[in-house]
């Protein structure tokens, strides 16, 4: 299970970071993502997080304690921006609503489940694992 992360908060988070980096830029876009318990743990005994975007596609938290969000994600899980955000702000962005990753990743072919796979098999706590046989 992992809980939804609200895209429109994200972007007014990395709008202001991309303001404060570049003299002019246009205002970015972000998806909702799920933000997923990793079983890796951080040097403070803490479970590592991951965003996750419907493609399948994902960026872990670094050793710094914050996330790459991906901007103006388009398909394939094609990005042509990034941010790092703390966790602790993306965590204030979440929705509350839950959702199972196997769920949440969209249903097109072997891709995608081996997707869902390699995320279940990293997660803290999976509800259910996609047979990917």
């Amino acid at each position: 299970m992992g809980t939804i992360v609200s895209g429109t908060e994200l972007a007014q988070i990395a709008n202001k970071i991309y303001a404060l980096q570049y003299k002019e830029v246009e205002p970015c876009k972000v998806d909702n993502f799920l933000l997923i318990e990793l079983a890796e743990k951080t040097i403070w005994d803490e479970h590592k997080v991951a965003l996750v975007c419907t493609e399948g596609v994902g960026w872990e938290q670094d050793i710094y304690g914050t996330i790459p969000v991906p901007t103006n994600v388009g398909e394939y899980g094609i990005y042509n921006g990034r941010v790092h955000i703390s966790v602790d702000v993306i965590k204030a962005c979440t929705t509350g609503e839950q959702v199972d990753i196997a769920e949440y990743v969209r249903v097109f072919g072997d891709r995608l489940d081996n997707n869902v796979h390699i995320w279940q098999s990293a997660m803290n706590k999976p509800k259910q694992l996609v047979d990917n046989n």
